[in-house]
C-alpha cells in the first residue's frame, strides 16, 4: 500500500507548507487525513488535495518526476470514457481486463453509471496499461 500521508507530506515540505495548512484551509480535516494510514482517500479527496498543492496526480503518486499540473474538475472526471478507450486501443476484451485485474464485471457497470473507482483501482489500472493516472481521469 502506498503511504499516501508520506506522499502528501513530501510535497508539503517541498512547498514550505505543513499538514496544518491543509486542515486550516479546509482541504481535509485532521481526523480524516490520519485515517489514510489504514485506507486510501476517495478520488474526490485526492483531487482536492492535488488542486490545493497545484500538483498532478502523477506527480503526487510519484508516477512522474515532473509536475504537469492542470486543475482537476472533480465533477467532470472522464474515467469511464478513458478506460474504455484504453481497453479498446489495447485490443483486449472487458472480460480479459476484469480477469487480469481480478475485478468483478459489475465494477465496469458502476463506473459507466458515473460512480468513481477508488484511487487504489485507478493506480492498479494505470500500472496495468502502463499509462499515467491523468490519462485515466482527464
Amino acid at each position: 500500500m502506498v503511504d499516501f500521508i508520506k506522499l502528501v507530506e513530501n510535497i508539503l515540505e517541498e512547498q514550505g507548507k505543513t499538514k496544518q495548512d491543509l486542515f486550516e484551509n479546509n482541504v481535509v480535516s485532521e481526523n480524516t487525513f490520519y485515517k489514510y494510514r489504514q485506507r486510501y482517500p476517495s478520488i474526490k479527496t485526492v483531487v482536492k488535495i492535488a488542486n490545493y498543492l497545484n500538483v498532478s496526480l502523477d506527480y503526487l503518486f510519484e508516477f512522474s518526476s515532473e509536475n504537469h499540473f492542470i486543475e482537476y474538475n472533480v465533477n467532470n472526471l472522464n474515467f469511464y470514457n478513458n478506460l474504455t478507450s484504453m481497453i479498446d486501443s489495447n485490443k483486449i476484451s472487458y472480460r480479459k481486463f476484469c480477469k487480469d485485474l481480478g475485478y468483478a464485471k459489475d465494477n465496469i457497470l458502476r463506473w459507466k453509471s458515473g460512480i468513481q473507482p477508488t484511487i487504489l483501482r485507478v493506480l492498479e489500472i494505470a500500472n496495468y496499461f502502463g499509462c499515467s493516472i491523468d490519462d485515466l481521469l482527464r
